[in-house]
């Protein structure tokens, strides 16, 4: 019977240089042979749509399922007395500093302190019983079928969502742990020594200011056991709820959020357009490193053998490219939002399907690239980006680039924009390596020419910030030339 219900709560090479993605996924619609200064022929690989996966229904009904359970094993009084921390005047200060500087990355949020070491003795195995007795900064009481439960409530004021840093886990055959809110999400287990099998993880990130860690044996030598279980809850990362407002360059309101500029629209809203695929295939990051959390967008990428499909998710160097982070990072697939509604959720509370954990497999500066593998498998109905590397930066014809992505932590967002080979180049920075945008621009009611017959699609990076207003500009990167900050 433990066994059973354990089980039912535990649920290629490429050429990177190829295909370069950051802040958004770019679809274009290209000449295989595009201009350029190369000579070699471009590579091609096409797209494909992921075999498998879960569902959005069967996502929540296993979030609902798992809370459920997760809910009638806490001990009771596990939210009465929750473990609380609050950012300090210097760290808010810190936090909105960081918010109004950084490029490239939104800032969502930054870490908090906590400590607490978690370890149970020889006497709390002693005095295990079915009511629950304080045990560190939780409550321990023992189960029915031999084992015993642990739970902690963290409560982190002003929080929009939070996480937990794990360390030191090293858990029995025997035992898990999760991690949830009293509003619907839990995620886990996490067994033995965590996700990265070092003992050291974040969990995932669950929305409003109270997760709860939960420690769950299932017998029968439950006493026996806990007395050589021990770990620490290290730090908490607080997600800001009022981040949107510290951006720079004047973000002003507009109808799709309120945190966008007017030339992002609501990507639900544009259809028959060659981006349609990529919003299968993009996916919200968020990360921790350091003392902050971030988000960036990337994106699921095919690889060269047609006969597997690797998980590989591309993203900007300038987003991620520590291991450390990679192995924290959560992607959220499938966020959207309704066509016609101008009610975004709240930036702190992304919706869609969850998926924690990545490596690194290449990164590099030339060309702003990360490629990550991602631990978990990605939902249903995914696409994996086809790409090709005909050099569309040196494309004189002006293609049309049409964007995917998730500016400052928002919905689905979509917009238009065309290659100008007249529009000068960063300073330092090589026509090819990177692409700033010209006057992004779309509308609802002209979302742009339908998919080419035959089109051969690329994946490109751009830059975060619309840059040259016109041809003649003579500082494209230029701050006072930007019109706000693009996704």
């Amino acid at each position: 019977m433990a066994a059973r219900a354990r089980r039912s709560h535990r649920a290629s090479w490429f050429p990177v240089s190829a295909a370069l993605l950051s802040l958004a996924v770019l679809v274009a619609a290209v000449p295989a042979r595009a201009a350029g200064p190369s000579a070699r022929s471009p590579q091609s690989v096409p797209p494909e749509t992921l075999i498998g996966g879960v569902t959005p229904e069967e996502y929540a009904a296993s979030q609902a399922a798992l809370h459920d359970w997760l809910m009638k094993q806490m001990p009771a009084g596990t939210l009465d007395n929750p473990l609380r921390i609050s950012l300090s005047a210097q760290e808010r200060k810190e936090l909105q500093d960081a918010q109004s500087g950084e490029i490239g990355r939104a800032v969502v949020g930054r870490t908090k302190m906590i400590g607490a070491l978690i370890r149970f003795s020889a006497l709390d195995a002693s005095l295990l019983s079915e009511t629950p007795r304080r045990v560190g900064p939780g409550l321990l009481r023992s189960t029915p079928d031999g084992g015993f439960v642990w739970a902690a409530a963290i409560q982190s004021e002003g929080a929009g969502a939070l996480r937990a840093h794990v360390r030191g886990l090293d858990l029995p055959d025997d035992a898990d742990l999760f991690f949830m809110n009293d509003a619907g999400q839990a995620f886990g287990p996490y067994s033995k020594k965590g996700p990265n099998g070092d003992g050291d993880f974040w969990t995932n990130t669950v929305l409003g200011s109270t997760g709860v860690i939960l420690l769950r044996h299932y017998g029968p030598n439950g006493a026996a056991d806990l007395k050589g279980i021990s770990f620490s809850i290290a730090e908490a990362g607080h997600v800001s709820q009022q981040f949107a407002n510290n951006l720079s360059f004047g973000i002003r309101p507009e109808t799709f959020c309120s945190f966008n500029v007017p030339c992002i629209e609501n990507a639900t809203c544009h259809t028959s357009t060659p981006a349609d695929a990529a919003k299968s295939a993009v996916a919200l990051m968020q990360w921790v490193s350091g003392g902050f959390i971030y988000t960036c967008t990337g994106g699921l990428i095919a690889d060269m053998d047609s006969s597997s499909q690797i998980p590989y998710f591309l993203t900007a160097h300038h987003c991620i490219s520590r291991a450390k982070d990679a192995g924290n990072a959560e992607l959220y697939f499938q966020f959207t939002l309704p066509c016609g509604s101008t009610n975004c959720p709240a930036q702190t509370t992304p919706g869609g399907i969850q998926r924690l954990g990545t490596t690194i497999v290449a990164t590099g500066t030339g060309g702003d690239f990360t490629l990550l593998k991602m631990n978990l498998t990605p939902p249903a109905g995914s696409t994996f980006l086809g790409w090709n590397s005909a050099p569309v930066a040196f494309d004189a014809s002006s293609p049309k680039l049409y964007r995917i992505s998730h500016p400052a932590w928002a919905p689905q967002a979509y917009s238009d924009q065309h290659v100008d080979v007249n529009v000068g180049t960063c300073t330092g920075w090589p026509r090819g390596e990177r692409m700033s945008t010209a006057r992004a621009r779309s509308s609802a009611s002209s979302p742009g020419p339908a998919a080419p017959t035959s089109p051969t699609t690329a994946t490109r990076r751009i830059m975060r910030r619309s840059t040259a207003p016109s041809p003649s500009t003579t500082r494209p990167c230029s701050r006072s030339s930007a019109p706000a900050a693009l996704p």
